[in-house]
């Protein structure tokens, strides 16, 4: 199944996880770059306000909901029992393509931080990946510096862990520039996918600070919930804004 949903007046594709997979293959099988963006609270709240920044985000080949908090008006749990893409968890069947066929992949992020947690999530849940560059973005290491490394890497897949907003920006800036097949962006929703897996380390309980880091999981689960509430409100918001002209112009205002 394949389809699309209005969320703040901007489409979100809605397709199933098989159909996910498909379109990996079908992507990485072409000379051509394909584009895609895993959507945050963040991009779509921004996107809703910006219309230049709205039609960046359109020129992706595929628009995915990044987190569970922006279908929280669409029962999100019945999609995800039906095997729907609902989150950046989905980015693992991406690696697990790439793996099983062989496939290379570059990393780009903002912090040498983030870059070593998304090169860490690479390697556990697909230990034969194969990684062949990354990069921290920033000073020294812009624009210029950032294409010719990936392209000298010859990557499949390139995966930007940029701040939303200017990340969308300079992929689709920097795309007829890259040699490589896939782009996938995954700046503001990749944390979430971390906080969700977090497996208690070993020496965690050798030092007795279980109770701890149940305390921090607990503490991640009510963050969760909180940006549902949170996005919700804004999506009935913005609806409320948006029937005000109409309801105007139907009464003659």
């Amino acid at each position: 199944m394949q389809a699309s949903v209005k969320i703040m007046d901007i489409d979100v594709d809605m397709l199933t996880n098989d159909i996910f997979t498909g379109k990996i293959n079908e992507y990485l099988s072409d000379d051509h770059l394909y584009v895609i963006f895993f959507a945050s609270a963040e991009l779509l709240d921004r996107a809703s306000k910006d219309k230049d920044y709205h039609r960046i985000i359109e020129q992706a080949d595929l628009f995915l909901p990044g987190e569970e908090a922006l279908l929280a008006t669409h029962h999100v749990d019945v999609l995800e029992a039906g095997g729907m893409v609902v989150s950046c968890k989905s980015f693992g069947l991406v690696l697990e393509n790439l793996q099983r066929y062989g496939r290379t992949v570059y990393i780009m992020a903002e912090s040498e931080e983030k870059l070593l947690d998304l090169r860490d999530y690479c390697k556990r849940v697909q230990p034969g990946l194969k990684i062949t560059g990354s990069c921290v973005y920033g000073s020294g290491f812009k624009d210029e510096a950032a294409v010719n490394d990936i392209n000298n890497c010859i990557p499949d897949l390139v995966v930007v862990d940029l701040p939303p907003g200017f990340q969308e920006r300079w992929i689709i800036e920097h795309a007829p520039k890259l040699n490589a097949k896939l782009c996938v962006a995954v700046g503001g929703v990749f944390g979430l996918v971390l906080a969700g897996e977090r497996v208690m380390p070993p020496w965690v309980g050798k030092l007795h600070l279980s109770w701890f880091y149940e305390k921090i999981v607990r503490q991640q689960t009510v963050k969760k919930t909180f940006r549902t509430r949170i996005f919700r409100k804004k999506i009935v918001q913005y609806n409320n804004q948006s029937e005000e002209p109409e309801n105007k112009k139907d009464n003659g205002d």
